[in-house]
């Protein structure tokens, strides 16, 4: 593929002339937004690689691993799309001129709705979290799964159902793909509505009061966003043709990126840095911080990933709270009393309440005695305790695999 000014890309532009488009030819800025973005996106995948690697690594599976992982590829998978629809490559031949595959599905579906749609589960799993008092498990994730996917199905049947003319048409005079005013009407109202939820979401979670920022990285995506929205559907309506416009397709692309790269960063860049060049010393003063601003029940709810089959233990101190082992919390039917938790103001609180923490103090463990044992607890703890009160404490903490502090 060329970049150079070549005799056929001198006839498009001169035919472009003559049906009363001004039209900019292909060049060496498309070629550096290209250049640019891709090495943006090899950094990226490499910090993703780290960030799957090390999926175990506290500070890092608080921040759902293989979810923000999903989001980095629909931002890739949102960028091959943009380079089709801007004209940043020569739009040529039975693969590239399908502007169905490129536009359509993969710009909006896979990478701008994907990329807006995990961002808003992950709010939703905050506010679960923060709000609710509940994990961001079972139904939870079933039904905002489920939400998504059936509203990508909606726009999908939409996008078919419609005329060619009134969606995306190859207009191969000029060798573009060209969207009518209200497919991309269509577009922008489902990715409003979408970082609308979003915002909402995020305004429920302005008390959280947390040293690792939650609510704050979600206010400043909300923030970008909803700037970046307004900048693409102005220009989609005041330059309905902006790609023919070298200076102009390549200003939304970078804008469009290098923000969307930004607010990845902003969520992930502390844990990936700390975990890469000070990894026991800040996990170290990670556990430190739950313990300081009180959030260790809303963290051992927060991390247990539903895209994984592990939990994150959040603290390692004897002296301090530790979690029991699942083994020991966890009855014959799969209730986990260390991930559901009842709170009377809670909006979902017409969830089946359940016993309030599974957590523990190892140096009130002896003074525990089966008459004192509290309603609700799992099967499985409270045959244990029968036997003896002090059963946890006579076991030396490797036997449950308790982490030992520094010695």
């Amino acid at each position: 593929m060329s970049f150079e000014f070549t005799q056929q890309e001198k006839t498009r532009v001169t035919l472009a002339m003559l049906g009363g488009v001004k039209l900019d030819p292909i060049g060496h800025i498309d070629l550096a937004v290209i250049v640019v973005l891709s090495l943006v996106y090899l950094v990226n995948f490499i910090a993703v690689a780290f960030l799957i690697y090390n999926r175990n690594y506290p500070p890092l599976k608080s921040k759902y691993p293989f979810l923000m992982g999903t989001i980095m590829v629909s931002m890739f998978v949102y960028f091959l799309g943009d380079l089709v629809l801007k004209s940043h490559v020569h739009v040529r031949g039975p693969l590239l001129s399908n502007c169905m595959l490129f536009c359509v599905w993969l710009r909006i579906v896979l990478g701008a709705y994907t990329v807006s749609v995990l961002t808003t589960i992950r709010s939703y799993a905050l506010f679960c979290i923060f709000v609710c008092n509940r994990a961001f498990r079972g139904k939870y994730v079933y039904v905002s799964t489920g939400l998504a996917l059936l509203l990508a199905v909606v726009f999908v049947i939409v996008t078919y159902t419609m005329p060619g003319e009134e969606s995306v048409r190859y207009v191969g005079l000029i060798e573009m793909c060209s969207m009518s005013y209200t497919y991309r009407a269509i577009v922008q109202g489902l990715l409003w509505l979408v970082w609308l939820v979003n915002a909402l979401l995020n305004f429920r979670l302005r008390h959280i009061n947390s040293s690792f920022n939650e609510s704050r990285e979600m206010f400043v995506a909300c923030v970008c966003v909803f700037t970046l929205l307004a900048f693409n559907t102005a220009i989609l309506y005041a330059f309905p043709l902006y790609p023919t416009r070298v200076y102009l397709r390549a200003t939304e692309t970078l804008c469009s990126h290098l923000i969307a790269n930004f607010l990845w960063w902003f969520i992930m860049f502390s844990s990936i840095y700390n975990c890469a060049v000070r990894r026991t010393a800040y996990l170290s003063e990670w556990k430190d911080t739950l313990m300081r601003d009180g959030l260790q029940k809303q963290y051992q709810i927060a991390r247990t990933d539903p895209f994984s089959l592990t939990m994150v233990s959040v603290d390692s101190h004897v002296g301090k709270l530790v979690t029991l082992p699942r083994a020991m919390v966890t009855d014959h039917d799969g209730f986990d009393a260390r991930t559901s938790f009842s709170q009377a103001s809670s909006p979902c609180a017409d969830d089946v309440p359940a016993y309030e923490a599974g957590l523990w103090r190892p140096e009130s463990a002896r003074r525990q005695s089966v008459g004192s044992q509290k309603p609700g607890l799992s099967g499985a703890l409270a045959s244990h305790e029968s036997t003896s009160a002090t059963t946890v404490n006579e076991q030396p903490l490797e036997h449950y695999n308790f982490p030992m502090p520094p010695k």
